[in-house]
């Protein structure tokens, strides 16, 4: 007798935290590739972030990040396997998923953004292409990893624990960690160097809040690949015109 197939649907393997790292993978061994061979000296502010981290822990730092991520990756398959998940076929129709939200964000965004002021466009003049493409690759990894996979849960935790004793509803610190993830992650560009805008500060909340809500509903795997086709669409397309 066939085993029987595994519970649950897409709906349900596509928010599951071992698919979304093997759908994640292949995209960054892609960014990896890409900036070593065309654009070695590009990083994501989010990436340098991370780095200033992992070099506080001394010089085996990066050692001990990289055993943990291989026993991530060896557990995340271990589970997989165990519960005969198709990983591969939910990782293809993740990234299709992705393209189709990839192609909503920026006008909804913008959409969301022109009540209050017209959206500007937000690339530095003459900036390179190959960079661009690198940089949008380490966008949707990193950026994603920190202000959605770290700092999002991290505020949903704080505003369930200030909402205790309040008898406040529960989704109200679900909207304050998506609210609070997409300032956060707006501001963190300003921060790293590019020249304060009101409107492309207000036009990355926007994009900050769809993406907060697209990995509360959907998950990480999603999230990232919204978030990178539409910047490799936008560098190739709305940067390359302006």
């Amino acid at each position: 007798m066939p085993p029987s197939p595994p519970p649950g649907g897409y709906l349900h393997w596509s928010r599951d935290a071992a698919v979304g790292l093997f759908a994640v993978l292949p995209l960054w061994l892609v960014y990896e590739g890409a900036r070593l061979l065309l654009s070695p000296e590009e990083r994501n502010g989010a990436e340098h972030l991370l780095l200033q981290q992992i070099h506080r822990l001394g010089p085996y730092g990066h050692l001990a990040l990289s055993l943990a991520f291989g026993l991530l990756i060896a557990g995340a398959a271990r589970s997989l396997i165990r519960r005969r998940v198709p990983w591969m076929r939910v990782a293809a129709v993740i990234v299709l998923e992705g393209a189709v939200y990839a192609l909503l964000l920026g006008p909804l965004s913008s959409a969301m953004a022109t009540s209050a002021m017209r959206v500007l466009a937000a690339v530095p003049a003459g900036s390179c292409l190959a960079s661009d493409l690198v940089g949008a690759l380490g966008a949707g990894i990193f950026e994603e990893l920190v202000f959605r996979l770290g700092l999002l849960p991290g505020l949903a935790w704080l505003g369930l624990q200030a909402l205790r004793g309040w008898s406040l509803p529960r989704w109200l610190a679900g909207v304050f960690a998506v609210v609070g993830s997409a300032i956060v992650f707006s501001w963190f560009h300003h921060a790293c160097g590019q020249p304060y805008e009101q409107g492309v500060f207000l036009y990355r909340v926007m994009a900050g809040i769809l993406l907060g809500v697209l990995m509360w509903f959907r998950g990480i795997g999603v999230c990232v690949y919204t978030h990178t086709l539409y910047d490799l669409w936008f560098y190739l397309t709305v940067a390359d015109a302006s």
